[in-house]
């Protein structure tokens, strides 16, 4: 009996350091290192101190040191510029509070030193395990490709909404009660609006209409989830008070409720000199076209979120 009890405690004693552990408690832990280790995004767990208690192998290839003894911490690894020092002492900040925390920054060189910058997510939380003294749990993960593809989406729409303002023809979109929410750059140079002065819903339809023709587009109807296209031939007014003889393609969609949504208008300049010696037909074949060949994909939704148009890149 005593020696069994002398070996029941040296067995105690081993599991209590780490010596001896069950399969199935080693089988866990092997497969929570794996899959730290195995990750793209760097961890690194410190104490309140900042000591480092543990890095994966991605954050070690992000450092560029393989000896735990040389292991700068995120704080040391993102010193630099102003700005990334600040971001990196908000972390802290919020490390130290027990809070969680992301920041994007842009470091110049990046890490790998390449002579390029990199933009790095990181982010920081807590870890609390019960009866243990609360760690910090740092993420690093380099994101400088997907900055380059919204960089690169970026320019495409902005291409796109290049084209638009200067296509040829005029196009505006207006809401139910009248008010124009956008309006290109063709059709504001053609009424001597300035849209930086007026800006997105400074306008109405009234200001732009002359006569009755606002209160004409504003009386078509449609029935539940209708889609109504009407052409119009009025008259739009310059800022100065001039008229323009216009052709209006009016497209508009309908809730479920009948409801109208806002308007898709193409104005076609019919003022002498000013409209193409082709005819209206042919100017609108061409306009289609132009919108048909651009390189950025667009589709039209209902209010369901069926397709209802959509051009060839699309």
């Amino acid at each position: 009996l005593a020696l069994l009890a002398v070996i029941g405690v040296i067995g105690l004693f081993a599991y209590a350091v780490g010596f001896l552990q069950f399969p199935g408690h080693a089988i866990r832990n092997d497969l929570t290192k794996l899959m730290a280790d195995s990750g793209q995004e760097g961890l690194l767990v410190t104490q309140m101190d900042g000591s480092i208690i543990y890095a994966n192998a991605a954050y070690m290839n992000l450092s560029g040191t393989q000896d735990l003894a040389d292991l700068r911490t995120v704080e040391r690894l993102f010193s630099g510029s102003p700005e990334v020092s600040e971001a990196v002492y908000r972390l802290a900040q919020a490390a130290r509070e027990g809070n969680r925390g992301t920041e994007e920054i842009r470091l110049s060189p990046a890490l790998t030193g390449a002579g390029e910058a990199g933009w790095y997510r990181i982010r920081v939380r807590p870890l609390q395990l019960p009866g243990q003294p609360r760690v910090t749990l740092w993420s690093v993960a380099e994101v400088t490709r997907e900055r380059e593809r919204q960089e690169n989406v970026f320019q495409e729409l902005q291409h796109a909404i290049d084209f638009l303002d200067h296509a040829p023809a005029g196009f505006f979109s207006a809401d139910a009660s009248g008010k124009i929410n956008y309006m290109n750059a063709t059709l504001s140079a053609w009424l001597d609006y300035d849209l930086a002065q007026y800006g997105s819903g400074g306008l109405k339809l009234s200001d732009i209409v002359a006569g009755d023709g606002a209160a004409l587009m504003s009386l078509v109807a449609g029935g539940s989830s209708e889609v109504r296209t009407e052409q119009f031939d009025v008259d739009f007014k310059r800022r100065n008070g001039q008229s323009m003889p216009v052709r209006v393609i009016h497209r508009i969609a309908f809730a479920q409720d009948c409801t109208p949504g806002p308007s898709r208008t193409l104005v076609i300049n019919r003022a002498p000199g000013e409209e193409p010696a082709e005819n209206l037909r042919a100017a609108e074949v061409r306009f289609a076209r132009f919108f048909n060949q651009t390189p950025m994909a667009i589709v039209s939704l209902d209010h369901k979120g069926y397709i209802s148009r959509a051009n060839p890149a699309f």
